[in-house]
This record gives C-alpha cells, structure tokens and sequence, in this order.
C-alpha cells in the first residue's frame, strides 16, 4: 500500500504541473486559431499535402505518447526517486476529503448503531416474556422435596410433579441399578475420607460425597470427572480450595480420555435419580457448577457463609432434579421470545424467516438478540428475587435463571464493551473496501475506453 500512496503523490504532483501549464497552452492556441483566420483572410489556403503531414504529424506524437506508456514497477521506481521522504495516506487527502471521509464514517456508524439498537419492541417483548415466565415461576414451582421423602410420594408445584413424573420414567430404580452396575469408576467414586490417600481439613462423607466431589458435576464432570476416571484421582472442594488426590482404589481401568468420558457420564446417569436404601428420593446429583460454591465458604451475604448456604440447600433436595424443573419457564421463555421477536421482524422490518432465525440460534446468537435475552432474564430475576424475600427461604430461589441470566448479561458487556468498537471499525474497512471496489471498477473501465480511442 505504501507503493500505491507514493504513486498517487506523484501523480498529483504531476497533475500539479500539468494544470500550471494550461494557460499557457491555451494561450497558444487562441493564437494559432487568429494565425489562421490571418491567413485565411489573406487567401493563403492549405492543400491536402499541408493537411496530409498534420495528420501524420498527429499520429506519430500519438504513436510516441503510447510507446511511453510504462509498467507500474518503473512507475513506483521513478516515484521513489521523485519523493524519497515515506508519504502517508493524509498526505494524498485534501480537507475537503477528509470532510467527506467523516461523513461517510459517520453514516456508517449510525447505519450500525442502529441496526444493534433495541426498539420499543423489542423492549415490549423481553419484559413481557421476563414477566410472563417469572409469573410462571411463582405459581408453579415451589421449594424441593427433601431427599428424606418417599421416592414416589407426589411433590407440590406443578412443574415439579411434572419433571418428578419424566424423571421417575425416564431412569427408574431398576434402571439406576443397572447402570450402576455397569458403569463403575473405582476411586473417583470414593464419598469417604478413608476412600482418599490424603486426609482432608474438612468433612467428607456419603450424604456430601456428590456435591464436594466435582468429578459429580453435571457439567465439569465432561473434564474434571473423565481425568477423575482415567487417573483414578478424585476432585474435591476441601476448605475452601479444590484440590485432587489420590484415592486408595485408584483407576478401575486402563482407559483412554473417551472411554474414561463414557463411563463418568453412565455413572452419573445412575447417581442422577436413585432412591436411596429406604426407597426415599435420596441425594442426588447437584445442580450445574454449584460445588464451586464451596470455594466461597468466607464469603458472606447477610452473615450467612455461601459455601455452607450452597451445601445446605443441596441437603435439603436443591439438586440436580430440582434443576430441572427450575429450567421449565427458562425453556419456555427461550422459546417464546425467540416466536415474538420473529414474528416482530417479518411483520415491521420485512425480513427473511431464515435470516432471522439464523441470528436467534444459540452458538450464532446477534448482539441485538442477546441483548432482548439478558433483558428479558433480568425481569425474571427480579420477580424471582420478589419471591425469595416474601417467603423468606432460598430453596425458592431458581437457579437455572440466575445461571441464564449471568451467561447472557456476561455476553452483552462484552459486546458493550469490547466486540462493538472492533465490529464497527470491520463494518467500516468492509463499506470502504465495496466503495474502492467499485471505484477501482470504474477505472479499469475508463482505461478500456481510453485505450480503444484512436488519434487523428
């Protein structure tokens, strides 16, 4: 590019010169047209011999003007040679142009604002759906069954008799037993301190082993639980720090991370519904990502320790099962919004069903969208948080929302704050480059032209 800059410089400095000199050169033609009216006034007339040899005299200084005609390797060398001094793109650009680049700049950033900005629909329906589905949270989900209660005993909370009713079919007692049996993982299964090489500072036993043990999440198990298994370790949230040791079984197998990976999650298919010995509903696996919390066992809210407020509330049936009943208005939300905010665009922006829906996707979700999304869970979170305060008991406190709800505002500030000023510059360059696309288009039509004219 800086070959091109300095070739263009030249340029103008040629054009420079070559406007200097055009008074001149009209100057002389004005009186070559009063020479030949002299003349004619005069008699004196030009034969076809006179007229002739103009011509030809026409044709070879075009014939030399051709001949002259240079690559542009020699062009960049005699403006290296011109102007030896780096010559930057501001210097080629008058005020003028860069009056006219700001505007052009400036109507691209709006055109890009406003693509990205939120209209009162949009506005409408993230709070409709975020109020709608946390009225939904209200009236149909209450606290979890304790794992003391009968494993088929009916829950309260229609949602909750819901997932008890899919969860009870999809993985009876017989099928946990069964999968049990055939998905054993030695010592990453260990749920007391005698099954560790280590002693541990804090407590570990049957009723906690699967919420302190992270190789149990159903979410870090995809790692933390198939290396567990491979390795025949065990990771564990101990005193506020997560630590891996060794267990005394050790590996039950020569496994590969695959095969380490397939037996965690049949495992945990087993731990995810059994009954305990009693045929109560037992402890079951816990919630996504909530073994971290152990992490924080010195932080407090309202004086209460989150380590031991977030071991508490699994105790007390806030697992895995309860999970996915809290999940019920956050799918229902994702789906409705998603409709809403279609149909909005079909009907006021007369766009494409495929485009729209491609942007609404979760692995391709557009910044506008993810933005209706964080809206619309905040206003759930809200009346969510309403709930906890008037009952008074965290055990009504929906997680699946909180987790929905930190993913997508965490997406948004990056977008806010990082990603928009990056997309914006590469929208501009790509407006730009079209424009120079084009412009270089015209150019090479014009030389085409030019060089199917023919000189007298």
């Amino acid at each position: 590019m800086k070959d091109e800059i300095k070739v263009i410089k030249l340029l103008q400095q040629g054009l420079d010169e070559v406007s200097s000199s055009y008074t001149g050169i009209s100057e002389d033609l004005d009186s070559i047209k009063r020479t030949l009216l002299e003349f004619q006034q005069e008699g004196v007339y030009f034969d076809e011999d006179s007229i002739h040899n103009f011509k030809s005299d026409l044709k070879e200084k075009s014939a030399k003007k051709s001949s002259s005609k240079k690559e542009f390797s020699e062009i960049v060398n005699i403006a290296n040679q011109t102007i030896p001094e780096e010559v930057r793109f501001r210097d080629i650009l008058t005020d003028d142009d860069l009056l006219k680049i700001d505007k052009k700049v400036n109507t691209y950033t709006e055109i890009f604002n406003k693509k990205h900005q939120l209209d009162e629909w949009d506005y409408a329906i993230s709070g409709g759906t975020g109020l709608f589905c946390g009225i939904l949270d209200v009236l149909f989900i209450r606290k979890p069954a304790k794992h003391t209660a009968a494993y088929s005993k009916k829950v309260n909370g229609l949602f909750n008799q819901w997932s008890q009713k899919a969860i009870n079919k999809l993985i009876p007692p017989e099928l946990s037993r069964e999968l049990e049996k055939a998905y054993k993982i030695g010592g990453a299964d260990a749920s007391t301190s005698n099954g560790l090489s280590t002693s541990l500072l804090g407590t570990f036993y049957p009723g906690n082993h699967r919420f302190k043990a992270l190789n149990h999440d159903p979410v870090l198990a995809f790692i933390i639980g198939a290396l567990d298994v491979k390795n025949g370790t065990c990771t564990i949230v101990d005193n506020g720090s997560i630590k891996v040791l060794n267990t005394v079984k050790g590996a039950s197998g020569n496994y590969n991370f695959f095969e380490a990976l397939g037996k965690i999650l049949g495992h945990l298919a087993s731990d995810f519904n059994a009954p305990s010995a009693k045929d109560k509903r037992g402890m079951g696996l816990p919630a996504p990502l909530m073994g971290l919390f152990g992490i924080l066992q010195d932080v407090k809210i309202n004086n209460q320790d989150i380590g031991k407020l977030a071991k508490d509330m699994y105790v007390n049936g806030y697992d895995a099962r309860h999970f996915v009943t809290m999940s019920i208005p956050v799918l229902i939300n994702e789906v409705l919004i998603r409709v809403l905010y279609i149909v909005k665009e079909i009907k006021y922006n007369e766009r494409d069903f495929v485009d729209i829906f491609k942007e609404t996707l979760p692995l391709n979700l557009e910044p506008r969208f993810r933005m209706i999304l964080n809206l619309s869970y905040g206003t759930m979170i809200a009346v969510n948080t309403g709930k906890v305060a008037i009952t008074k008991n965290i055990l009504n406190a929906n997680y699946a929302m909180w987790l929905a709800f930190t993913w997508n505002t965490f997406h948004s500030l990056r977008w806010l704050l990082w990603t928009k000023s990056s997309e914006l510059q590469k929208y501009i360059d790509k407006e730009l480059a079209k424009e120079l696309e084009d412009l270089n288009s015209k150019i090479d039509e014009l030389s085409k032209r030019a060089d199917s004219l023919q000189v007298l």
